[in-house]
């Protein structure tokens, strides 16, 4: 009789909760710098040195493009409820 073992991994998981809103710009860009940036703990000081610099600079440029991003969809919003005749809608959005 032969045994077929399966391994999986999933990796590491971690889990982020807020109370009544979602996650804001902030945690989404540092989230997202942390995955396209890693120092490694053995690393020459210089070189750990360089990487955080430059995740720095991402995480800055991440949510600086994730700003931008939800003001423009905010925009195709209120003009998609202005286009249709919800003008108080529209401006309860061009509020927030």
């Amino acid at each position: 009789m032969f045994l077929n073992e399966q391994k999986s991994e999933i990796g590491n998981v971690s889990v982020a909760t807020t109370d009544f809103k979602g996650h804001d710009v902030d945690f989404w860009a540092k989230s997202l710098s942390d995955r396209i940036v890693s120092v490694g703990e053995e690393c020459h000081p210089v070189i750990a040195q360089q990487a955080v610099a430059f995740k720095d600079a991402v995480l800055k440029l991440i949510a600086y493009y994730m700003r931008e991003a939800i003001k423009s969809d905010r925009t195709t919003l209120i003009n998609e409820l202005n286009r249709q005749g919800h003008g108080d809608m529209a401006e309860i959005i061009r509020r927030l």
